[in-house]
């Protein structure tokens, strides 16, 4: 753990492209890592248009999306993604998606 620390301040230092919270990365801190992504774009890029948040494991066709976004005219409040409508939370904790009723 030492020796990772070591390298990831060695990484943030060399290329400045590191954000981390005080919090593990983990399924259940989801929510966490984007309200500190969020919250560090709106303190540090306030004039950026648009924010990408993706995982590896996504493939962002960027043409498509990019052609998409120059042709709104005027997108104050955008979401694109995927809203879970009218799904009711999991209570067991043994699931992926486990929601405490805390």
């Amino acid at each position: 753990a030492r020796a990772e620390r070591a390298m990831l301040q060695a990484e943030g230092l060399r290329h400045g492209d590191l954000l981390q919270g005080a919090f593990a990365d983990t399924y259940a801190n989801l929510t966490r890592k984007t309200l500190l992504l969020l919250r560090w774009a709106a303190a540090r890029c306030p004039a950026v248009p648009f924010l990408l948040k993706a995982d590896d494991d996504v493939f962002v066709n960027l043409p498509v999306l990019t052609n998409y976004l120059a042709s709104l005219r005027h997108p104050r409040r955008l979401y694109l993604g995927r809203v879970h409508w009218w799904v009711q939370p999991q209570r067991d904790p043994r699931d992926r998606h486990h929601v405490p009723v805390t």
